[in-house]
């Protein structure tokens, strides 16, 4: 082969033999006629070259026949460069190849009987290439069979991605996509009332975010849907936020359930509260008859129509008397009622000792044969809480303490309230069955009971403990089994 004598051959050779990759020049025919001076790519050894003997495939690809799309060919027909990928086989091993070729030109012109074919291993290439593709295919069949949303938005606050979870969801179904890719949700009304647009805000600015059993809105308007929505900001290499990760539960059936669960707690602890509060209510009953009965005879003295002052102011006492214990008997009611209705929590001044006081009154300790130990000073300063939460919580524990006790013989519970700094504590003691030690740990786990079937769900300590824990307090507790258990509840005290 010859070239231009202005050109130092040696210069380009060294230029050529230097190239990542084999260059040949081919004939019409596809014969090699040169090749620079590299191992070959397919069989890693110098192969013994005879030019214009050997036809490409057969030199390069130890085929017996051409290749199949043939670059070469095609350069002949069209007159331009040709590029193809050839997948060949040595020793076993699969190598790609990216093959391309062009018209050999001399100067300005192109010769028509000489082609320039380069050929480049692109197996490792090749294999990044299909490790991304089956690590993408795999996230994305991840992402489309979760089963929660998962979708993505960017700075503006519009969706980039969604995937089916997202679409059943949405109630939007097959539209889904069509529909949400490029809605601004930051911007939509029912996002922004509901106050989830202010955290979409945090989180394009970089700050991560989850809420539980959030109430959200849909874009219809409708309530009553409540979703657990973690937001993971997608960042740049620099940290800066250039969009949003979102993953959504729908945990409204949770929640209900939770709402529902809680409910017949209450309802519970009122059930068994009911032979408390008929006696309770027995005595200022009682009174009343009696005062009643009084009443009336002393009317049947007043027959000639003339009342003594002394009989007057008597019978202003029976009435004041019947109207004192009738309002009783309402308040009991009303504090009955107020446990399985009230719902929000309203902070408030709550005189713990008169509160504790009117809990116990609840519980005929006498009839169930338990000893009762108070020791709650009369002038302890007021706590900071919901008088509602309060209640439940403690009614809770007491009537635990005396399921605890049950029929025991010299069964007897003991409640101390002191103050320590600006808190308040409160222990319940008592000499029932106890607690394994394996078991004491999982106490405050929503729907775990150490009771009988039948005598509890497994709710009433849970609930004392978020309620006290939404108050500023908390709960504690000592067990033994077979000697009793001790419950040490800290409240905080009201400042003005």
């Amino acid at each position: 082969m010859k070239f231009d004598s202005s050109i130092d051959f040696n210069i380009v050779q060294s230029i050529l033999d230097s190239l990542p990759m084999e260059v040949y020049v081919l004939d019409r025919v596809r014969k090699i006629q040169w090749k620079n001076e590299r191992i070959s790519l397919l069989s890693q050894e110098e192969s013994v070259f005879q030019s214009g003997k050997t036809p490409c495939y057969k030199e390069i690809f130890k085929r017996g026949g051409p290749c199949s799309n043939c670059p070469a060919l095609r350069t002949l027909k069209s007159g331009r460069l040709e590029q193809t990928e050839i997948k060949s086989k040595h020793k076993g091993k699969s190598r790609h190849y990216l093959v391309t070729t062009a018209p050999l030109r001399k100067g300005r012109e192109a010769d028509e009987t000489l082609i320039i074919e380069t050929v480049q291993d692109i197996t490792d290439q090749k294999k990044t290439e299909e490790a991304l593709r089956s690590l993408n295919d795999f996230n994305k069949a991840i992402i489309d069979n979760a089963p929660v949303a998962i979708f993505t938005i960017d700075r503006d606050g519009k969706f980039m991605s969604v995937n089916p979870a997202l679409a059943a969801l949405s109630g939007l179904g097959a539209e889904a996509e069509e529909k949400l890719l490029r809605f601004n949700w930051l911007q939509n009304p029912y996002t922004v009332r509901c106050g989830l647009a202010e955290h979409i805000k945090k989180g394009l600015n970089g700050e991560p975010f989850e809420l539980q059993d959030f109430p959200f809105t849909t874009y219809r308007g409708d309530q009553g849907q409540y979703i657990h929505l973690r937001g993971v900001p997608l960042k740049n290499k620099n940290g800066k936020a250039e969009g949003l990760l979102c993953i959504i539960e729908d945990n409204t059936e949770k929640v209900k359930a939770k709402i529902q669960s809680i409910q017949d707690v209450k309802t519970s602890v009122i059930g068994r509260l009911m032979t408390g509060v008929a006696h309770e209510l027995n005595n200022p009953l009682a009174t009343i008859a009696a005062n009643s009965e009084l009443a009336c005879e002393l009317f049947q003295g007043f027959k000639d129509g003339n009342a003594k002052k002394d009989e007057m102011i008597e019978l202003r006492e029976y009435l004041d008397v019947i109207q004192e214990q009738a309002f009783r008997c309402k308040n009991i009611i009303k504090d009955m009622i107020d446990l399985t209705k009230k719902k929000g929590f309203e902070v408030q001044e709550i005189d713990l000792n008169g509160c504790l006081n009117d809990l116990l009154k609840q519980i005929n300790f006498k009839k169930l044969n338990i000893r009762l130990y108070k020791d709650i000073p009369p002038s302890i300063f007021h706590i900071k809480g919901d008088l509602n939460a309060v209640k439940q919580s403690f009614m809770n524990i007491f009537q635990n303490a005396v399921d605890a006790v049950g029929k025991r013989e010299g069964g007897a519970i003991r409640i101390k309230v002191y103050p320590i700094d600006n808190t308040i504590k409160v222990e319940i003691e008592d000499n029932g069955v106890g607690i394994h030690d394996d078991l004491i740990d999982r106490i405050f786990e929503p729907f775990f009971s150490t009771k009988d079937a039948g005598k509890g769900v497994g709710l009433g300590l849970t609930l004392c403990y978020e309620f006290l824990n939404r108050m500023g307090g908390n709960i504690e507790v000592e067990s033994k089994l077979g000697r009793g258990s001790l419950f040490k509840v800290t409240l905080p005290g009201y400042s003005t």
